[in-house]
């Protein structure tokens, strides 16, 4: 089989709200290569944006069935990786089970980045819940002593996504108090309402602001093209 020429990436937005996958669609092809194929999903039912563990138990089920929906049309061997674009991750373990690639979640991808860059991590993001759930996450991977707080928005990220400046303002008040208070070596600026702003404000500090959705870009990248070296060295195997 020919190895098809330009690598594809699924990119996966579990909420349901269109625009937000057209706008995270946007940004990936703004920050990968050009010859880069992406296509984006929004999932087929559940919540407008994730805000708890009901909506995010819900959105893991429709992930699920949206991808293997879009799989039955255009084969399961189409993509070389896919990103989950939900900080929550909402059913990760599950789609890495099912599918036949890789499969990058924002909050893994920008957890692992931020401790390469430093010593102790802070998570920035939106929603009253996110806390909570966010520290059930370090536990289950025994992280409490690196990340050294969790800072939200308080109020909906749609709502907030919609007014840039507003979100801005909040999110360097939250980035300025994980340094002052917590001593932060590195902030995650979580959530794919806030894509992009760790962009915006990065020159206003010395230390890493690592956005989730680029650090889930870049490490789907990273695992498509470990996973075409091995087909390719499969392949040659074979041959001989």
């Amino acid at each position: 089989m020919l190895e098809r020429e330009a690598p594809r990436l699924l990119l996966v937005n579990g909420n349901t709200n269109q625009a937000l996958t057209e706008r995270l669609r946007v940004q990936a092809r703004a920050i990968l290569p050009s010859e880069r194929q992406i296509t984006a999903l929004t999932a087929m039912f559940g919540a407008e944006y994730i805000s708890d563990r009901e909506s995010a138990a819900v959105a893991a089920h429709a992930i699920i069935d949206t991808v293997k929906e879009h799989l039955a049309e255009v084969g399961p061997q189409s993509y070389d990786a896919c990103l989950l674009a939900c900080f929550g991750e909402p059913g990760i373990g599950a789609a890495k089970e099912v599918f036949d690639f890789p499969v990058v979640g924002m909050a893994e991808a920008s957890i692992l980045s931020a401790l390469q860059l430093g010593e102790r991590f802070a998570i920035v993001t939106i929603g009253e819940h996110w806390p909570s759930m966010l520290r059930e996450l370090m536990r289950q991977q025994r992280l409490e002593d690196r990340c050294c707080g969790i800072f939200s928005i308080p109020g909906k990220a749609l709502d907030l996504a919609a007014r840039p400046e507003e979100a801005r303002i909040a999110v360097r008040a939250l980035v300025n108090r994980a340094i002052r208070e917590q001593g932060a070596d590195v902030v995650i600026i979580g959530g794919a309402a806030l894509v992009g702003i760790a962009q915006t404000l990065q020159p206003e500090w010395e230390i890493p602001l690592v956005c989730s959705f680029h650090a889930g870009l870049v490490q789907a990248e990273a695992m498509a093209g470990l996973r075409r070296s091995a087909n390719r060295r499969s392949s040659n195997s074979e041959r001989r």
